[in-house]
């Protein structure tokens, strides 16, 4: 009796309701994992613009969600000022008055970006509708019309020609194009640092030999002269290998992993 009575309260006048969010230049990212068939989704949208972000990964690790909005960042060329994500796990240190602190890691990492980590009520997915609504559209479009995808790489290549798509059509609530929209929006936008923060385990490193080449996992790779006794950081997918320059953070070389 007392249960009907509240779902009736609730569903009566004293219903919150909703209204719509009001977003200002340079202000919200929004952000969201999804899952479809093994394979990890992350979505942003940078809420006044509209600018929607799509990129895969095999985990939701806070290592891969710190390297999915530093990609964002740098194809967004800025950074908001907040970041808004649900209460997830990679993300959430603990819930104090229903206050959620972020962990460690997440202050630095939003320390070094310049931006404001916000978090969601607790199950109110309502509060963060644009990016929900991104996740659905990008399983639909683009993971169910090309699965399955032979590999990581393949994927993220796919959704990066399908973001240029998309931020180039009309939107239908803002009536306006997002990539032109992102023009008027990136001078608000916080300064990009000039390199990515570290986090996750330590990253591989190789010397390169005087041949200009380095060794992973029983194989040869060639980097360029320039780097010849320098070290350099090793990074392998799950079918390429990237060597970067820890010096500068600029990628050297990259190649499809061979056998020994």
């Amino acid at each position: 009796l007392v249960a009907r009575a509240k779902t009736d309260w609730r569903q009566g006048q004293q219903h919150r309701g909703r209204r719509p969010g009001v977003w200002a230049p340079g202000e919200h990212l929004l952000i969201d994992w999804g899952v479809r068939d093994g394979l990890h989704v992350f979505c942003a949208v940078l809420a006044w613009a509209r600018v929607r972000f799509v990129r895969f990964a095999t985990d939701e690790t806070a290592a891969t969600t710190f390297a999915m909005l530093a990609e964002c960042f740098e194809v967004l060329g800025g950074v908001p000022r907040v970041v808004l994500a649900d209460r997830m796990g990679c993300l959430k240190g603990g819930v104090v008055a229903n206050v959620v602190i972020p962990t460690p890691d997440y202050v630095r990492f939003a320390t070094h970006y310049g931006f404001r980590p916000d978090f969601c009520e607790g199950h109110d997915p309502e509060s963060k509708g644009m990016v929900e609504h991104l996740v659905g559209y990008a399983k639909r479009d683009l993971m169910i019309p090309q699965a399955p995808f032979t590999d990581l790489t393949a994927a993220n290549q796919a959704a990066a020609v399908w973001c240029a798509e998309v931020n180039q059509v009309t939107h239908s609530e803002i009536c306006a194009v997002p990539a032109d929209r992102l023009e008027t929006e990136r001078p608000l936008l916080g300064v990009l640092p000039s390199l990515r923060p570290v986090f996750g385990p330590k990253p591989v490193t190789r010397k390169v030999d005087k041949l200009a080449t380095i060794r992973f996992a029983s194989a040869r790779y060639s980097v360029p002269a320039r780097l010849v006794g320098r070290q350099v950081q090793v990074i392998a997918g799950d079918d390429q290998l990237t060597v970067v320059d820890p010096a500068t953070g600029e990628v050297a070389a990259e190649h499809p992993l061979l056998g020994p």
